[in-house]
């Protein structure tokens, strides 16, 4: 019984109360002095770094913020000198062309001649055209915050409702078909050379780009063009632009001018066969 005695009453081995004995009483308030300096040393340092990366940040954006409203100013200038010199462009073409059909009304063959050469512009895009005419407005899908979009077969990505320049050439060609005798996409008069493609997100007329709504005006007979085009491929085809979310309508106007193509060069001249020269 004094061996469980002993054990209750002492617990502790007596080797532990001795070390326990020896240890210094002050070291452990110095080692926890020590230890809060450093602590606090590296705490000012990471505050310090992150405030650099902060600041440092700050001013990326606020560079990179005045280079974007710089190059949009850039931009808008550059636009609008363009826009400019193609009205003058158009001014200068217009008494050009004026000056040419009264040097050609002087004589008989010349009356004949500029008669002709009338009809070939409108067909080549290399006149303005003015008359009645069919517009297909275009519109692209609201916005939508469905992740999980079906893919579209026109272009084999996600569906997000977007006109793609595969469904301006196909209206385009469709207006064609109706019966269209000229034909612009946002004011950009097509020719045989014109090319409608994608560059990104972006579709491009003739290398222009254009912006969303889309509105594709054909000059012709406006009712006969309608009702072709609605029986035609052109109708079902915008019943399918549908199911994207793509907007559209169909409407007539009594008058509409189309502009002449900017793209028109002319490369090559000769005369007809048969034809006499005179000096």
């Amino acid at each position: 019984m004094s061996l469980l005695t002993n054990l209750m009453n002492n617990s502790l081995d007596e080797g532990y109360a001795e070390a326990a004995a020896r240890r210094p009483t002050s070291a452990a308030p110095r080692d926890w002095r020590k230890h809060s300096w450093l602590l606090l040393a590296g705490l000012l340092a990471v505050g310090l770094l992150l405030s650099t990366a902060a600041a440092q940040a700050h001013d990326r954006a606020s560079s990179t913020a005045e280079a974007g409203a710089a190059l949009i100013q850039e931009i808008q200038a550059r636009t609008t000198s363009n826009d400019t010199l193609e009205n003058s462009l158009e001014r200068e073409r217009a008494e050009v062309t004026e000056s040419r059909r009264n040097a050609l009304r002087l004589t008989s063959e010349g009356t004949a001649l500029a008669a002709r050469l009338a009809t070939l512009e409108v067909v080549t895009g290399a006149s303005p055209v003015t008359g009645p005419a069919l517009v297909v407005h275009l519109t692209d899908a609201p916005p939508s915050d469905d992740t999980g979009a079906d893919v579209d077969p026109r272009t084999g990505d996600a569906a997000d409702g977007r006109v793609t320049d595969r469904d301006l050439q196909t209206i385009v060609n469709e207006v064609w078909a109706s019966g269209a005798e000229a034909v612009a996409v946002n004011g950009q008069r097509l020719t045989a050379l014109s090319a409608i493609r994608s560059a990104g997100d972006a579709i491009l007329v003739d290398f222009r780009p254009l912006s969303p709504p889309y509105d594709i005006v054909g000059v012709g007979d406006a009712s006969a063009m309608r009702a072709s085009f609605v029986e035609g491929f052109g109708g079902s085809y915008l019943q399918a632009l549908r199911d994207y979310g793509i907007g559209y309508s169909l409407s007539t106007k009594r008058s509409a001018r189309l502009a002449e193509s900017s793209g028109v060069m002319l490369r090559y001249a000769g005369v007809p066969a048969g034809t006499e020269t005179h000096r």
